[in-house]
C-alpha cells in the first residue's frame, strides 16, 4: 500500500463520518418538528362537541 491511497482512504472515512454526523442532526431536527406538528395537531383537537357549533 502506497502513502496516497492510506490518504484517501482516510479521506474518504472521514468525509463518510461528517456525512454521517449530518444526517444524524437533519434527523434530529426533523424529529423535533415533526413532534411538534404532532403536538400542534392533537391540540388542535376539540374537547367536546360544543366546540363543534358555529356559536
Amino acid at each position: 500500500m502506497t502513502m496516497s491511497t492510506c490518504v484517501l482512504r482516510y479521506e474518504a472515512r472521514q468525509r463518510r463520518a461528517n456525512l454521517s454526523r449530518l444526517l444524524a442532526a437533519a434527523l434530529a431536527v426533523a424529529g423535533l418538528l415533526g413532534w411538534r406538528a404532532l403536538r400542534d395537531l392533537v391540540g388542535a383537537i376539540p374537547d367536546s362537541n360544543d366546540d363543534f357549533g358555529l356559536f
